[in-house]
């Protein structure tokens, strides 16, 4: 079988100290009813900056104020699929979303209220190699 790689982005994206999380519909590709972070795969020819925007454009039909990266990842989503990504940092101004057919859910949740959600596994595991304070701190800084 035909080993694969991507490469993907993802956005924290920040309104009033709570992050949004979408969740995935029966029509998005696999992993459906876990709850994520906006984000998606890189087009050839792409920057990262504007694959994350194109996708938040996509899948949740707002525009963000891109801060800065904050974690770079990697994974073997199985036996012959290889996945490295950057997770950015955002904020938006309004908390208004429209949501495409991937998903069918969103919430803006504190840190506190994540353990509520069936999150995608590495979105903890993300959360705890950055840490709640330094997101905060590079949001004021």
């Amino acid at each position: 079988m035909e080993k694969k790689f991507y490469v993907a982005v993802k956005a924290i994206i920040f309104y009033n100290e709570r992050f949004l999380l979408i969740k995935r519909s029966e029509k998005a590709r696999g992993d459906y009813n876990y709850w994520e972070f906006p984000g998606g795969r890189l087009e050839f020819g792409e920057s990262p900056e504007d694959a994350l925007l194109r996708e938040i454009k996509e899948e949740v039909g707002i525009s963000v104020e891109l801060i800065c990266p904050i974690s770079a990842w990697s994974f073997l989503k199985d036996e012959n699929t290889h996945i490295t990504g950057i997770t950015f940092l955002c904020e938006v101004d309004a908390p208004f979303v429209r949501l495409s057919e991937e998903h069918n859910e969103y919430a803006w949740v504190t840190h506190g209220e994540l353990s509520g959600y069936n999150v995608y596994p590495g979105i903890k595991d993300n959360f705890k190699k950055i840490g709640i304070d330094g997101i905060y701190s590079k949001l004021r800084g």
